[in-house]
């Protein structure tokens, strides 16, 4: 394997192009995909930054699957992982356990100090502003960020999932816009989910106060600690339902936590991490309902399995090289 190419798949860097040149050289040695799958794993362990990863013991686990599944090829299996892990903690080091985020000011306007922060398939991301705020973006999720002197204001723009930690500031309020929805700080911190490909924003406030503007700027809601504003976008309705600190703590701390959710819905965000797409070819299993705790570092299979014992489904998986692999529930 390339090892430069390796990082900047790794990264998230590669263009297209370079995907498919890479996932194509892949399919030809089982043991390289084998290889790239164990450097994976241990990169997107590495990206979750609520957790400290034990690289020593990693790396040991690694070395010790590798040699166990090609003792034939012993001598130059172990070297190559010990090169490409070698490459892979340079980058950890380098990165400072960022996994698979990145953050850039846009180029296109010097003036307009627009700041842009992602996190990518597989990865929590942590942004801290120049004022202490600190911001926790889930998987698939982009954020941009600008302060506006003239109108007083700090104003984000986010699509995804997002934690925020807002520093207060009585003269200059912090302001999120998520779809048709606009949330004021006033003294607060506060999860906001809202993906583009979902019919809900939901905003749940840990502590402080937070008010929820429709596109007018008009006050939808002003919410209290332990408020879960749920907005429907298709007919414009919120709902103020109770939450649970701990759901909205879980996926920063590696989890997902499932709450009687419907199995449709629960796909749903798997595939936002595992970068996977699910299909139904019987409907019916789309409204099974399940309760539960898994980690995130749990492969989608083993997921799979487990969900499958009490519902009974079944499912195949089509592998796409070059593009996220799709699973069939039947």
């Amino acid at each position: 394997m390339d090892h430069l190419l390796l990082s900047r798949i790794l990264s998230g860097e590669a263009n297209q192009e370079e995907k498919e040149a890479f996932y194509l050289r892949l399919g030809e040695s089982k043991v390289d995909e084998e290889l790239f799958y164990e450097i994976k794993s241990l990169w997107i362990r590495s990206s979750l930054n609520n957790r400290e990863l034990d690289v020593d013991s990693s790396y040991n686990e690694f070395l010790h699957k590798i040699n166990r599944k090609a003792r034939p090829r012993k001598i130059t299996l172990v070297s190559r992982v010990m090169k490409y892990a070698a490459i892979l903690l340079l980058m950890l080091c380098i990165g400072g356990l960022t996994g698979y985020f990145y953050s850039e000011r846009n180029t296109g306007n010097a003036y307009s100090g627009i700041q842009k922060f992602s996190a990518l398939k597989g990865s929590v991301s942590i942004v801290e502003l120049t004022d202490g705020t600190k911001i926790w973006l889930n998987s698939g999720s982009q954020l941009t960020y600008r302060e506006d002197p003239k109108g007083k204001q700090r104003l984000a723009e986010l699509t995804g999932e997002a934690f925020f930690e807002v520093t207060h500031n009585e003269k200059f309020p912090f302001l999120v816009k998520a779809g048709k929805l606009t949330v004021r700080d006033l003294g607060t911190a506060f999860n906001i989910k809202a993906y583009s490909t979902d019919r809900l924003v939901e905003t749940s406030l840990v502590e402080g106060k937070a008010e929820i503007l429709n596109s007018s700027g008009g006050l939808l809601s002003l919410l209290k600690p332990g408020d879960n504003a749920i907005y429907t976008t298709d007919n414009g309705k919120i709902e103020i339902k109770p939450i649970e600190n701990n759901v909205l703590s879980a996926w920063r701390d590696g989890k997902f936590v499932i709450r009687d959710q419907r199995l449709e819905d629960i796909f749903r965000e798997l595939s936002r991490w595992y970068d996977v797409e699910f299909r139904f070819e019987n409907p019916k299993f789309k409204d099974y309902r399940y309760t539960g705790n898994i980690k995130k570092t749990t492969t989608a299979q083993h997921i799979l399995k487990m969900l499958k014992l009490t519902t009974h489904f079944n499912y195949r998986i089509i592998e796409k090289p070059a593009e996220p692999d799709v699973i069939i529930i039947y």
